[in-house]
């Protein structure tokens, strides 16, 4: 799987919204949850986008006929509330980034992998940031966001990624 990231952060014949929504898709897969994330071992993995991104349209072609674990993946959009916690991964588009501490104080410490694509965004309280570098799509991780979320992120994705602390200014 490793190598699938390095090749989806590599390839220049995709877009960055699709790179992206290659990107959460894989992450699943490097993430461990508690057991009381899900409400039954049969719930689905809910992979949840707040507002309206791009993203959504390449996600949902890219979980077609997909499973996060053996459990079946619904893509949502979704909007401020507590259907928030229902989520598993929530993407936060540039456009939402305003509502990140409205979306922290609504999650506290709801297993959730919160990923943004807005500067510092890991710093900034969030689990995985995507930044771009060298016209290449990266990611950033912070695993005190990560521990607070009751989620375990492999040495392997780690591995990938620029680690960060949380920003004292922000």
């Amino acid at each position: 799987m490793v190598a699938v990231l390095l090749s989806v952060a590599c390839a220049q014949v995709y877009n960055e919204t699709e790179v992206k929504a290659a990107f959460l898709y894989h992450f699943t897969s490097y993430v461990e949850y508690p057991a009381s994330a899900f409400a039954s071992p049969t719930s689905p993995f809910v992979v949840g986008i707040l507002g309206k991104s791009a993203v959504f349209n390449a996600l949902q072609e890219a979980v077609r006929g997909k499973t996060v674990k053996g459990r079946q993946v619904e893509v949502r959009q979704v909007s401020l509330g507590e259907q928030l916690r229902e989520c598993h991964l929530l993407f936060i588009p540039e456009g939402e980034t305003g509502n990140l501490p409205k979306v922290l104080a609504i999650l506290g410490a709801t297993p959730v992998l919160l990923v943004g694509e807005s500067e510092r965004f890991a710093a900034k309280g969030g689990v995985i940031g995507f930044f771009m570098e060298q016209n290449r799509v990266r990611f950033e991780v912070n695993l005190d966001s990560a521990k607070r979320a009751q989620l375990n992120i492999s040495a392997k994705l780690l591995s990938l990624a620029r680690i960060v602390k949380a920003d004292r200014r922000s």
